[in-house]
């Protein structure tokens, strides 16, 4: 079984006994696709004690979303290259 299918089936099982995890709440899902690290920092902190971290951190990698696993895995901004001078 994949990661992402493991996670599935947890999540399943939860809503099978009417629970949800907090990145799964409708008043604040948005706060684990934010573009601001602020909001991501505290979705990554609304992860500690969820029942399927282990599950999510796993599928992390397949996955565009920001924060996965109490984790802000939002890639770091590129870095412009340095320009070459040229003597003259």
């Amino acid at each position: 079984m994949s990661a992402a299918e493991a996670l599935t089936r947890r999540l399943v099982d939860l809503a099978d006994h009417g629970r949800r995890p907090r990145c799964g709440d409708p008043g604040g899902h948005e706060l684990w696709c934010s573009d601001d690290a602020t909001e991501r920092a505290q979705a990554a902190a609304l992860c500690t004690g969820c029942e399927v971290l282990t599950e999510c951190a796993a599928a992390a990698e397949f996955s565009a979303v920001f924060v996965w696993g109490g984790r802000d895995r939002t890639p770091p901004p590129a870095r412009p290259k340095p320009t070459k001078q040229v003597a003259a």
